[in-house]
């Protein structure tokens, strides 16, 4: 079986393989007529190859995917600050293309092999979909501050503030597009309509937020345990101790997928003031001397933990599993 390590580019990417004793080195076009190409030559000689690659926003998606539709090759896709730490591990003080493909061929190598497997496609739509209204989201917030700025500029900013009005309000109708979309999506889907329906019977979940949290959640391998979803959401706690005298508050990693925390931001604050078992959990931490936004973390975290629980058992929300009344001392 052939070796194989890739770094994706935007236009192009480098490969480095090993084949035997021998290590060559090959460019490709990022596209369907590059990857075909690609796949022939890692191939060569050989009935099989496994791939590494290294997450490289959207840019490696493609070629991920057409390596997962062969049947004589296997891919691994690498999170870039493992592959990074990595490379600093063999003292590699260079970077360019050709060097870390080289590195992610040794990461390859010399680490265990995790197969990755394209999410269906009705799970890639919904991602894109979700992503794409968290930045619609995030232009109606800026539009509207620029409209606050020009409404303190004075009269003389009229012509403006009406620009700006007339571009919030078309945001708002692409965003309530993007939005039926996903809903749509979902309710088309049996399991994405019954996971959407055993997340919206936790505290705090409505259409919007379960849309978001399912976006990042459906495409995870099924074997993931909680605490790995709670890892790849950078949710867990990173002490910091060395010898005797540093003892560092503990502070969770956010060494993760950003729009998973985003995701179970509001819900853990709507859940903390409607749902009395979510609510006596955050008002204990509170007792115990957390600060409020550490308490609110803990409750992301828990909450991440009971949706794994509900989604793998396919049971609803039960509050007194979550956290018991009348017991203090309990976390």
């Amino acid at each position: 079986m052939n070796q194989v390590g890739v770094d994706v580019s935007n236009d192009v990417f480098d490969a480095t393989l090993q084949q035997g004793r021998d290590v060559v080195r090959k460019q490709f076009s990022n596209n369907s007529t590059g990857h075909r190409q690609f796949i022939r030559w890692a191939l060569r000689q050989a009935g099989s190859a496994r791939i590494c690659l290294e997450a490289t926003g959207v840019y490696h998606l493609q070629l991920a995917l057409a390596l997962d539709r062969h049947p004589d090759t296997e891919v691994m896709i690498v999170n870039p600050c493992a592959a990074r730490r990595f490379a600093q591990a063999y003292m590699v003080r260079a970077k360019t293309d050709v060097i870390d493909a080289d590195g992610l061929l040794q990461y390859l190598q010399r680490m265990p092999f995790q197969r990755w497997s394209a999410p269906r496609e009705e799970l890639l739509q919904l991602q894109s979909m979700a992503h794409r209204i968290a930045q619609l989201d995030k232009e109606v917030i800026r539009e509207r501050s620029r409209l606050h700025a020009a409404h303190r500029a004075g009269p003389h900013s009229r012509l403006a503030q009406q620009d700006i009005q007339v571009h919030i309000a078309h945001l708002q109708r692409r965003l309530q597009r993007m939005r039926s979309l996903a809903y749509r999506i979902i309710a088309n889907d049996p399991r994405l309509a019954d996971d959407a329906r055993i997340v919206e019977s936790a505290p705090g979940f409505a259409e919007l937020s379960t849309t978001k949290l399912l976006a990042e959640l459906s495409s995870l391998p099924a074997e993931m345990t909680a605490k790995q979803w709670v890892a790849h959401a950078g949710l867990d706690p990173r002490p910091c101790e060395s010898g005797t005298s540093v003892r560092s508050p503990r502070r969770i990693s956010k060494q993760g997928n950003v729009r998973l925390r985003r995701a179970l931001f509001m819900p853990a604050l709507v859940a903390i003031q409607r749902d009395a078992n979510v609510s006596a959990y955050y008002e204990n931490l509170l007792k115990r001397g957390k600060a409020k936004l550490q308490a609110i973390t803990a409750v992301m975290r828990k909450l991440l933990h009971a949706l794994w629980g509900m989604l793998h058992h396919r049971q609803a929300w039960n509050g007194e599993a979550f956290y018991r009344l009348n017991q203090p001392n309990t976390a």
